[in-house]
């Protein structure tokens, strides 16, 4: 279960906004968008074609070098500023497999891996790239069993596609197939209609990939040489025509006259395509029937096909695999919701042949909306790369703020501990220069005591009118005057006088008012000026 670990930080970071590339056989195409709960704004959305480069090219280099110029050119044309990238792989490079699990299943400690993983990888190990995702199978009497996915392809084709994208000047962020491209885009479109067991069709230009997702979950992924080019090249052999021709004929008339009649254009067209269309029907029910065996009979199992990629728009194919599988079969166009950067429709981005595309666009997006684990082979150093040059702004919302918050919270608590620390300083400096020069007084009071004695006088605090100011100490709100003259020495602070050896004269109150300290003793007052 530790192959989950990390997943929720995952799909935090990930940057929501990617360019999407779809690496085909016939041509490269890309699309951005800004994905919203259940909506879409379509940012850039483009093809160019390859397939003449391609097969001019002499070598996997020059191949390479055909799919980096083709996706440099979209990139400058469409104005593209996004870096991070989502990229579907062409053909079978990558190979899918799903099994179930023990409950209590081994991971490899080398590899990170299921140990029943490692038997359905068809590469050698250390030649091949892997991504696996464990999701738990719906429970039967109260016992789900965890089940395995398991993308694998070779990493020099994972390479390949990465260095194209990086000659091209953007990041590989994720890379996948275009079955799981198609889950996402379905998974993001019908998230109301998920609880539904559906079929997903992406018919291209030399594969087509056939895969059935439960609950928007893929369980079983194929792919099958039977796909545009096949209908192609049977339009050539019936016309005996070059490929451009064959492909002009086929797209202009399709499956549309398959009665009969003279032998007009239309109805060789369709007599021509017929065969390779039955036999993918035929290869659709035997995946099916691959899956069918894998669940109980009480499974209510795959009643309706999704149909997309460049083939779909074949006319009449929809209805032709229809009536050959018995399944409701509808052409997968994302139009609901779904508009064009300045308000418009955005019809072109709607065209089945961008489904691919558009799931790569989603994948981030869908990645966030849950903690699931996702099939992606790119390698986890380059990932992380990827996430470091463009953190997601879901990321900056709900940490960066907060942090900016607790970072100036804590500069405002450090400031006003120093100036509490600073004041207390001060006061406890004048406390003890006020100890001192107390402890001072005290000392030559003392002698001059021992040295002189007492008058006799009549009234006992007739000495408080001989005093005189000797020093004054304090703010205006805590005076000490110190005084002197015959009777000794006193020091008046508090509202109390006190002697030279601090103790409190009984009976005598001082007041500080109008700049004059007044002694009250006796039921008498004694004034005394305060210097100026």
């Amino acid at each position: 279960m530790s192959l989950k670990k990390g997943a929720a930080v995952r799909s935090l970071l990930y940057s929501g906004d990617l360019v999407a590339v779809d690496f085909g056989t016939c041509a490269v195409k890309i699309m951005t968008l800004k994905a919203k709960e259940h909506s879409l704004i379509v940012h850039a959305c483009a093809r160019r074609e390859v397939w003449k480069e391609l097969a001019a090219a002499a070598s996997e280099d020059e191949k390479r070098d055909v799919y980096a110029r083709a996706l440099r050119a979209l990139l400058v044309e469409r104005g593209v500023k996004l870096r991070n990238a989502s990229i579907s792989l062409a053909g079978n490079i990558v190979v899918m497999r799903f099994a179930p699990l023990s409950q209590d299943f081994d991971v490899d400690p080398k590899t990170g891996l299921p140990i029943e993983a490692r038997g359905l990888i068809p590469f050698d190990e250390p030649d091949t790239v892997t991504s696996v995702v464990i999701t738990q199978a719906p429970a039967k009497k109260g016992k789900g069993r965890p089940e395995l996915i398991l993308a694998a392809a070779k990493r020099e084709s994972v390479q390949a596609g990465m260095d194209a994208a990086r000659k091209a000047g953007v990041r590989p962020a994720v890379i996948v197939n275009d079955a799981v491209a198609m889950g996402n885009a379905v998974e993001f479109f019908r998230s109301r209609k998920g609880e539904e067991t559906i079929a997903l069709v992406v018919a291209g230009a030399s594969s087509t990939s056939v895969c059935v997702a439960e609950n928007g979950v893929l369980k079983t992924a194929r792919v099958l040489n039977i796909a545009g080019a096949a209908f192609t090249r049977a339009v050539k052999r019936e016309f005996d025509v070059e490929l451009e021709e064959a492909e002009r004929l086929k797209i202009l008339h399709g499956f549309t006259s398959l009665a009969g009649g003279e032998e007009a254009d239309g109805v060789r067209v369709a007599r021509a395509l017929k065969p390779a269309a039955k036999d993918l029907a035929g290869e659709i029910l035997r995946t099916l029937d691959v899956y069918a065996a894998r669940r109980s009979s009480e499974h209510p199992g795959v009643k309706s096909l999704l149909l997309a990629g460049g083939s779909a728009k074949l006319k009449g194919l929809a209805d032709l695999l229809s009536d050959e599988t018995g399944l409701e079969v509808e052409v997968f166009k994302p139009v609901v919701n779904v508009g064009g950067a300045g308000g418009e429709a955005g019809i072109q981005a709607l065209d089945p042949e961008f489904a691919v595309a558009c799931g790569l666009a989603l994948s981030n997006s869908v990645l966030r909306r849950s903690a699931a684990g996702r099939i992606n082979l790119v390698p986890h150093k380059a990932r992380r790369s990827a996430i470091l040059l463009d953190v997601s702004p879901g990321f900056g919302r709900r940490f960066l703020a907060p942090a900016a918050i607790a970072a100036a919270l804590s500069l405002y608590a450090v400031w006003a501990v120093n100036v509490t620390r600073h004041e207390s300083a001060q006061e406890q400096a004048l406390e003890a220069a006020a100890a001192r020069e107390a402890a001072l007084e005290r000392k030559f009071t003392k002698k001059k005591q021992a040295a002189a004695a007492p008058k006799p006088v009549v009234d006992p605090y007739a000495y408080l009118g001989r005093l005189t100011v000797s020093g004054v100490m304090g703010d205006a709100g805590n005076l000490l005057v110190m005084l002197g003259g015959s009777g000794g020495v006193y020091v008046a602070r508090g509202g109390r006088l006190y002697d030279a050896n601090e103790e409190e004269v009984r009976g005598v109150t001082t007041e500080i008012r109008d700049n004059a300290l007044r002694l009250f003793a006796g039921g008498k007052r004694y004034t005394i000026e305060l210097p100026k």
